[in-house]
């Protein structure tokens, strides 16, 4: 009898923190931002405003629930009134954060957008003030149940992990779950995101994703190692480069795994990679991630320097 109230006590506790998961997963909280925009470079005024809009939307979701990833969050300033001040250089870093949420829907009469001048030195500069407020509601990410890395040697994978790469030097990653599933792997690199793996050459089959058996080990992007997927033993290799004036890049790997299929987001060819906004790739993250409570993300900063 004492075993047997054990473990209703315990079935209790179980459903209790699954409802509590629910609950958190399900609230919607008011969110709001109010940013300033110094025009410039060649955008027209309508694809600032828009830009505007969808910059002060991820700063009001990540005031709330926190920054996945922060480029340029750190480089704003405040004016008095606590607006944040942007250019349109770091409108677009900020454009290019992923946040811990997502924006549900707008207030009544908003977003409010207004173009001033303001003289400066002599000058006249055009600013934009963008203000938003609407309903958003946190991400709650499933735990992580495989292990995934990227390193730069391909025979001992453990022994030369790393995130930190040299131009032209290799870079593979490593992949091992717990259980049988799906995986697909993503690079996020100057606010655009390029799908690594499936290879570029897989379809049919392989055309959204590749299977993996549990506890296996795989070594991607490896030439050494190319028979992981039936009838395909090709694979793509990827030595990272810098651009010509050598400016550092700062990328994000995602590596996306499930226990059931997911299909691919809606992509663009572009030099011969399968891409799509960040935004885009966001709202694809979070649908799968509302349907599919054993839809996993790993994300792994990459950093390539001369």
């Amino acid at each position: 009898m004492k075993a047997f109230l054990i473990t209703i006590l315990m079935c209790a506790n179980v459903i209790s923190l699954t409802l509590a998961q629910k609950k958190e997963k399900e609230k919607i909280v008011k969110v709001s931002a109010k940013i300033e925009v110094l025009m410039e470079g060649s955008y027209s005024k309508e694809a600032l405003k828009q830009k505007a809009i969808e910059t002060a939307r991820i700063k009001a979701i990540g005031d709330e629930f926190g920054y996945s990833i922060v480029q340029g969050i750190n480089t704003q300033t405040k004016t008095l009134a606590g607006q944040t001040v942007l250019t349109t250089s770091s409108l677009n870093e900020v454009s290019n954060t992923i946040v811990k949420g997502e924006w549900i829907s707008d207030e009544k009469g908003f977003p409010i957008t207004k173009f001033i001048v303001r003289e400066k030195n002599g000058d006249q500069e055009i600013w934009l003030e963008c203000e938003v407020k609407g309903k958003a509601r946190k991400i709650i990410e499933a735990k992580v149940n495989f292990e995934t890395f990227a390193y730069k040697c391909q025979n001992e994978p453990k022994k030369c992990i790393t995130t930190q790469f040299k131009e032209n030097e290799s870079m593979f990653v490593y992949f091992k779950a717990a259980t049988k599933g799906f995986l697909s792997v993503f690079m996020l690199e100057n606010g655009k995101v390029f799908r690594l793996l499936p290879y570029r050459e897989m379809e049919n089959e392989y055309e959204s994703l590749v299977p993996v058996v549990a506890d296996k080990e795989y070594m991607l992007f490896s030439p050494e190692h190319r028979n992981y997927f039936e009838g395909f033993g090709m694979v793509d290799e990827y030595g990272l480069t810098l651009s010509e004036d050598k400016t550092p890049l700062a990328n994000m790997l995602f590596v996306v795994f499930s226990e059931k299929s997911f299909k691919k987001p809606l992509m663009e060819e572009q030099e011969g990679f399968k891409t799509l906004s960040l935004p885009k790739f966001q709202e694809w993250m979070n649908q799968n991630k509302g349907l599919d409570k054993t839809f996993q993300v790993q994300r792994i900063p990459i950093s390539v320097n001369e």
